[in-house]
């Protein structure tokens, strides 16, 4: 269902199966920037940040001081339903503005609880240097690849990674593409 909706959007701005991208095309396809947030927010691709503060601070009112490693585990936070309604569903709308097949008040409510929950890429000064990059590099992949093949994965994900410093396969990622027009 949401692979044909995604299909169906790409479709608009790419119908002919080898044609090409223009400018901008990836801001005239919201439903594959929310389907890529929350392919990430279900498998992120680390477990979650860390940084070594340069300066005391005070974290939910404890002291940190200067130089202590400060570990973010992201990955916990992701699937924890005091941040995300219905966390272990993939649910792209989650992500969008307003969603006509959900009422404004359903996807408001299955949005993050906090901003600083969902951090892919990091935040502030220290952001990921390569995020716009990959943001046009995925965008585009994943863009091509819908609009040409149905795309299936037809064997059990039970515990799909395993969580090294990044996520890694743990089981063989064997999808089946069928050509479509």
């Amino acid at each position: 269902e949401k692979q044909e909706r995604l299909r169906s959007e790409v479709r608009s701005v790419l119908p002919e199966k080898l044609g090409d991208f223009t400018p901008n095309v990836l801001d005239n396809i919201p439903y594959l920037r929310a389907c890529i947030k929350e392919s990430l927010r279900i498998y992120p691709v680390s477990v979650g940040n860390m940084r070594v503060p340069q300066n005391d601070l005070i974290l939910s009112g404890y002291r940190v001081p200067k130089g202590t490693w400060v570990s973010m585990i992201s990955s916990t936070l992701q699937s924890d339903e005091r941040f995300f309604l219905r966390p272990l569903e993939y649910l792209p709308e989650r992500w969008l503005r307003t969603d006509e097949t959900i009422s404004e008040e359903g996807v408001r409510s299955l949005k993050p609880s906090n901003p600083f929950v969902y951090l892919p890429f990091g935040f502030g000064p220290r952001i990921c240097l390569g995020r716009r990059i990959i943001d046009l590099e995925v965008g585009l992949a994943m863009a091509r690849l819908v609009r040409n093949f149905k795309i299936e994965f037809n064997y059990p994900t039970d515990k799909p990674f395993k969580g090294m410093l990044i996520n890694m396969p743990n089981i063989p990622l064997k999808f089946k593409l069928t050509d479509i027009e």
